[in-house]
Order: structure tokens, then C-alpha cells, then sequence
């Protein structure tokens, strides 16, 4: 049996980390060791952690700083070879460290993404889910970068790749991902590999993690094909505007249609009717402010 350690950051997942920890003794494939490093909580959870009996090893530490420093301090005391991640406020299924670890018994595997799954609740929940993951038929398996939600390693590609990225907090797992592939490490794709995952469940957190997401790429000089594709979208309605505003009146209520019906399946709700269209918008802007200020900041750092 492939020996693993599970290393997982946490800051002020009082609320979460048993569930957590739950799902994780329930794993088919019992893990060597679990290293958690607790990023400067101010609630109970790092005296929580401290009581957690669990049936593997366990290794607590306190390190302020963002998730790169945590990751990295994770990887360093971890014992054994190959290291699994996944995120506070996470479900791992039953069969995740088993899927996840399988890839490794070809030496030529260097990190293995795994999926993960919405934890839906709500409409709300499940139209975020439908903005903020890849749904299961738009998948391109030989394009899909491993995130810390549902992520094994070998330790020599994260020595190969210079450790999660410290400069940044806010994507620093994509920010990893594409420097892995710089180095030449052999990714695969497991989708069996799945993680359960909370979606936000209010406006604020949704614009929130959607303005983080946008604001990290930006900053660390990655321009995905979306993000580019949303401004065009909206140089061009103001162009059209200018010379018909009827016109441009009616392309942006087509495009709240379309927003619906891309994404009204994951919902099945008629709520989704008014949810989709101002998440649209609501992303749309989340994606130009980010985006934006993370290109500024880039630009001031360089100067």
C-alpha cells in the first residue's frame, strides 16, 4: 500500500473541520500521517485540532501566513513521499485517497489532479457551483490543472517546481499548477479523485471569492481566455451602444438569456430565473474589477 500524507491549511474553520476530519476516517485508504498547519486561527480551531483522536498520525503546527507558506511547512514535515491536499471546509469521499494515490504506481506520474463535486444546498449554491466549477460534461481531461481542493504530489516535483508560490495568496494553487507543467512534470487527471466542496452561499462570498480568483490571476501575470473574452464583450455593447442604444438594449437581454440557459440545468429551480442573470452581471463585474486591480498592481511591482 502506497504510503501518503494528507497536508491541509486552516484558518478560523471551526464550523468545518470536523466534518472534514470526518470524511477523512471513513478513507478506504488509510493515510500514513495527516499535517495540518493552522494559519493564525482566532477562533477554537487550533484547540480543536489539538483534541481531534484520530486514527493515523497527526501533526499540528501554527504558522502565520497565507496557504503557500502553510502548504510549503506541510510538505516539509511530511514523512513520507507522496502528499495529498485538500482544503478546510472540503468532504473527501470515501474512495478519494485511494483514487488519488492510484496514479502513483507509475513512476512516471508526478501529480495527480483530482475532481470535486458541489455540496449544493440551496439554488443559490448550485447556480455559484455552475460559475465557479468545471461541470462534469465541459471537462478536457488533458487540460485540467490540479487545485488543492483534490491534489497528490511527489514530493521531487514540489521540490522540482520551487514550492507553492508565497508572493501569492489568492490562486497561488493555479499560479503552482502552471509551474509544474514548466518543469516538465507528468500530470494525469483523475476523476474518480472527487472531493465534496461547499459553494458560497450568499452574494458577498460569491463576488468575493469570484474578485479573489480574478485579482490573483492578473497579479500573477495570467490572462485566462474568459477573463479577455468578458471585456471584449463589454467594449463591444458600448461601441453598439453608442450607435444604437435599442440595439445594444437587446443584445444584453439576450445575453441574460443565454446566461440562463447555459447554466439553468445544474439549478431546476425558476428561481434560477432571476438568480443567473444578476450572477452574470455580478461575476462579470467581480472578473473587470479584479482582473483590473490585479493588472495594476503587477504593473506597480515591475516599476
Amino acid at each position: 500500500m502506497v504510503k501518503v500524507s494528507i497536508v491541509i491549511t486552516v484558518k478560523n474553520e471551526a464550523d468545518t473541520i470536523e466534518a472534514l476530519f470526518h470524511a477523512l476516517s471513513k478513507q478506504t485508504h488509510r493515510p500514513d500521517e495527516v499535517i495540518i498547519v493552522d494559519g493564525g486561527s482566532t477562533d477554537n480551531t487550533y484547540t480543536l485540532l489539538q483534541r481531534l483522536q484520530l486514527p493515523w498520525r497527526k501533526v499540528v503546527v501554527k504558522k502565520v501566513g497565507n496557504r503557500s507558506l502553510g502548504r510549503n511547512m506541510g510538505v516539509v514535515l511530511a514523512r513520507n513521499d507522496i502528499i495529498a491536499f485538500t482544503d478546510a471546509g472540503c468532504e473527501p469521499d470515501s474512495t478519494w485517497l485511494q483514487e488519488i494515490v492510484q496514479p502513483f504506481e507509475q513512476e512516471k506520474i508526478d501529480v495527480v489532479a483530482g475532481y470535486y463535486r458541489a455540496l449544493a444546498q440551496s439554488s443559490f449554491e448550485r447556480a455559484a457551483a455552475a460559475y465557479m466549477l468545471v461541470m462534469p460534461e465541459n471537462i478536457k481531461k488533458n487540460t485540467f490543472l490540479p487545485a488543492t481542493r483534490s491534489m497528490a504530489i511527489r514530493k521531487s516535483a514540489w521540490v522540482n517546481a520551487g514550492g507553492f508560490p508565497h508572493e501569492y495568496s489568492m490562486n497561488e494553487d493555479y499560479v503552482f499548477a502552471h509551474r509544474l507543467l514548466a518543469t516538465g512534470a507528468v500530470l494525469q487527471f483523475q476523476q474518480t479523485a472527487v472531493v465534496g466542496w461547499h459553494p458560497p452561499h450568499t452574494w458577498s462570498s460569491f463576488f468575493t471569492q469570484v474578485y479573489r480568483f480574478a485579482f490573483g490571476d492578473t497579479q500573477a501575470g495570467m490572462y485566462r481566455p474568459k477573463m479577455i473574452s468578458i471585456f471584449f464583450r463589454y467594449v463591444i455593447g458600448l461601441v453598439v451602444y453608442f450607435f444604437s442604444p435599442l440595439l445594444c438594449i437587446l443584445l444584453f437581454m439576450g445575453y441574460m438569456c443565454w446566461a440562463v440557459h447555459k447554466n439553468y440545468r445544474y439549478v431546476h429551480d425558476t428561481s434560477a430565473l432571476w438568480i443567473l442573470p444578476l450572477m452574470q452581471v455580478g461575476t462579470d463585474i467581480a472578473v473587470m474589477v479584479g482582473s483590473t486591480r490585479g493588472f495594476v498592481q503587477r504593473l506597480l511591482s515591475h516599476t
